[in-house]
């Protein structure tokens, strides 16, 4: 499927497994580099989402705590 994302970048909330893994996982598929957050350890899905090649970030964080999120952004 193309969607014509290749190059876009994607935040995904929650991104660590479930349904934002699944699109965490697509949006890397298409060509997006994705960043993910989620509560606890990320690492495992930030080094699967680099293997469709594209860049992949992830951080362990609450998204629900305002500026937590925001300073992860800033990053």
């Amino acid at each position: 499927m193309d969607l014509g994302l290749k190059g876009k970048k994607a935040i995904v909330t929650g991104g660590k497994r479930g349904l934002g893994f699944a699109t965490a996982t697509l949006l890397a598929q298409e060509g997006c580099d994705v960043a993910i957050c989620a509560r606890g350890d990320v690492t495992e899905a930030v080094a699967s989402l680099s293997s469709h090649g594209t860049r992949a970030f992830g951080a362990g964080i609450d998204a629900t705590n305002g500026d937590e999120y925001k300073a992860w952004l800033a990053q």
